[in-house]
């Protein structure tokens, strides 16, 4: 009898998992407490499910969503690098094609996730994929010179370690979704056109208050112009120190010394103590 009931709400906790987006290993019932990186990928679960409905924006033939196919990959960074609160919280804009699209990793130069990070992971293939867009998963050759930039001064900063960078800090993509149009061209959420872009800012601003009040970072960092004009309309930021790093990608007019202006305003904002997990407060 014993035996029988406990079959039984092994089955029903196993049926709480979602079919679309889906939590590798990972088992929802009274008997275990949800780790904190869950409680984030459950946000990021409803914001997928709300983009799902709101269709294509205006010249935009798909859009990718690698926290949906790159799923394990996605929740191995989590679970690494989100154990609970952070006091710092750098934001970038969305999936860049040769970085999070092939690897669920914000700013994931497949580099830096397999040799630096250490992560590894299934990676399947979008909904709709783009005949030039191929997604190769730790396979691409092709480099993502913004998080190669990125990670590289992160790590260097943080003595060397991203563990260490983990312990205060956390990387994080406002937006889920790689816009590409009939050409194969990445267009940025900046760079849409329609009423669907307004749409989709909301929505993901939406997301991003519930994952600021459960991370509560005190410094909130945009990685370019576009995500610190966002967290203009943000309730949480109003409370919060809000700063803007320049974005990192060779796109962005003037920026061949990123590394340089990205340390001095690090260094500026005093942010490099946390990099380092030097400052007191948290840490995990």
């Amino acid at each position: 009898m014993l035996k029988r009931k406990l079959e039984k709400k092994k089955a029903a906790a196993l049926d709480l998992k979602k079919s679309k987006t889906t939590q590798p290993d990972a088992i929802t019932s009274g008997l275990f407490v949800q780790p904190f990186w869950m409680q984030f990928y459950k946000i990021e679960c409803q914001l997928n499910e709300q983009l799902a409905t709101l269709g294509l924006p205006t010249g935009i033939t798909c859009t990718y969503n690698p926290v949906e196919y790159a799923s394990s990959l996605h929740c191995a960074y989590l679970s690494r690098y989100l154990c609970g609160p952070k006091r710092v919280i750098f934001i970038g804009m969305n999936p860049g094609p040769n970085g999070m699209g092939q690897t669920g990793v914000p700013f994931g130069n497949v580099r830096t996730v397999r040799d630096m990070m250490h992560l590894s992971g299934e990676v399947l293939q979008p909904s709709l994929l783009h005949r030039k867009r191929p997604v190769n998963g730790l396979n691409c050759k092709i480099e993502e010179p913004s998080g190669v930039r990125l990670w590289e001064l992160f790590e260097r900063l943080a003595a060397g370690s991203l563990d260490t960078l983990s312990q205060q800090c956390f990387v994080h993509n406002f937006c889920p979704l790689a816009f590409f149009d009939e050409e194969g061209n990445n267009i940025t959420p900046s760079e849409l056109k329609g009423q669907l872009k307004q749409q989709i800012r909301d929505v993901c601003l939406d997301a991003l208050e519930k994952q600021l009040q459960l991370l509560q970072p005190q410094f909130v960092v945009a990685v370019g112009e576009y995500v610190h004009k966002v967290l203009n309309r943000s309730k949480y930021c109003q409370t919060v120190s809000v700063s803007r790093l320049p974005h990192p990608s060779p796109r962005s007019l003037h920026n061949t010394n990123w590394s340089e202006k990205a340390q001095a305003f690090l260094e500026e904002q005093d942010l490099i103590k946390f990099m380092r997990n030097e400052a007191q407060g948290i840490s995990y």
